[in-house]
């Protein structure tokens, strides 16, 4: 509706923004159609955050006070989303030894890799995407069957939140144990990245140990330590991967050798508000690094009216937090897909709206799927 109109008969193609707003509809009743069938439901779609004001968290900042530290007695389950207990799978004799390595650089700051960076960012100027796994309560988890599937569907990395509970390490150790299979294959093995309570250079020797190819690192949570974690992970030849929330964390992070740099909000501001405040922030990171957004993913289409946004913004990739959290249920892992079929597919930048008219139908949708405007 209001769309300019070329000879009679012929729908003029739609603005980037309305498209991307038609895409998200489409979604959402298809997740509509599924979640009214038991059989072959979608389970675990939520709504948007709920509102909110800042784009701080003073709760994550609380819980993360008192997570797990090497050292500490280990518990279960997940408080405020940072780590109350891990059951540590890694090798401590190879972390040590590492440990051992980043403190005999000193002062010199290693070069790393670049392998997650060419791979996100494409010379051809296509967007490339990033999904987060995020362990829920269920078990048994079919990991290895869930990373063949995102390798399939073309995510350029898998992040792993190793907080979760005891098993989150040993996730990522099949993560990264599945996708080395694809070694010299197409397509190649996807990138994986340990997303966890990055507090220490232990931390970080940690992640590397584990076999992960990047180690996110939370600028708000590793406070003035920021840039020893950084250049850590350099030494040690995996690549940071730099959570920011401001300007100033953006320059602490590139002042420090990040070229990873992902605007990542730990909100409960509403989700169209952590857009905006995402691309208004873009224009902050240096055209020499990888611009990483992150939308909330599992909101049953939003999600992918967001991304179009992030993408619109010139971002190079867009993360879908929290995208997949049960391995047990399939039907997950096709969602997963087909959001990421949906974003990568060249069609839907041609998209034309056809309009029937005169039709007399009048689309009534489900509770929180849209509204009887909606038109597909």
């Amino acid at each position: 509706p209001g769309a300019s109109r070329g000879e009679k008969g012929t729908p003029a193609m739609l603005s980037s923004r309305r498209l991307w707003v038609v895409l998200a509809a489409t979604a959402s009743l298809l997740c509509a159609s599924a979640a009214s069938n038991p059989r072959r439901g979608i389970p675990g779609f939520v709504s948007a955050a709920g509102t909110g004001l800042g784009l701080r968290s003073s709760e994550r900042s609380a819980a993360c006070a008192t997570a797990w530290r090497p050292g500490a007695s280990r518990g279960t389950g997940r408080s405020g989303g940072c780590a109350v207990g891990l059951q540590m799978v890694v090798d401590q004799a190879k972390v040590d030894t590492l440990v051992k390595k980043v403190q005999e650089a000193g002062a010199a700051r290693g070069k790393g890799s670049s392998k997650l960076a060419k791979a996100l960012k494409k010379a051809s100027g296509a967007p490339t995407f990033g999904i987060e796994f995020v362990r829920s309560e269920a078990e048994p988890h079919k990991v290895e069957q869930a990373s063949l599937a995102l390798r399939r569907g073309k995510a350029s990395m898998i992040l792993v939140d190793t907080t979760v509970d005891e098993h989150g390490v040993e996730d990522l150790e099949k993560f990264v144990k599945e996708q080395s299979t694809a070694k010299g294959n197409f397509p190649g093995p996807a990138s994986v990245v340990w997303r966890g309570n990055i507090k220490t250079v232990e931390d970080v020797a940690r992640a590397s140990a584990a076999g992960a190819d990047a180690v996110a690192i939370s600028m708000t949570v590793a406070g003035e330590a920021a840039g020893e974690l950084i250049k850590a992970a350099l030494v040690l030849g995996i690549e940071p991967l730099a959570e920011v929330q401001d300007k100033d964390e953006v320059t602490l992070a590139v002042e420090s050798g990040a070229k990873l740099i992902n605007v990542r909000f730990e909100s409960t501001a509403v989700e169209s508000f952590k857009a905006f405040a995402s691309v208004s922030l873009r224009k902050e990171i240096p055209d020499d690094c990888v611009a990483i957004a992150t939308v909330a993913g599992r909101q049953g289409g939003p999600e992918i009216q967001f991304a179009g946004q992030m993408l619109t913004a010139k971002y190079n990739t867009v993360v879908f937090s929290n995208m997949l959290n049960d391995c047990t249920n399939e039907m997950n892992e096709r969602y997963v897909c087909y959001v990421l079929s949906l974003m990568l597919s060249k069609k839907s930048q041609k998209l034309k709206i056809n309009e029937a008219k005169g039709s007399k139908e009048v689309y009534t949708a489900p509770a929180g799927w849209g509204d009887s405007s909606t038109h597909v």
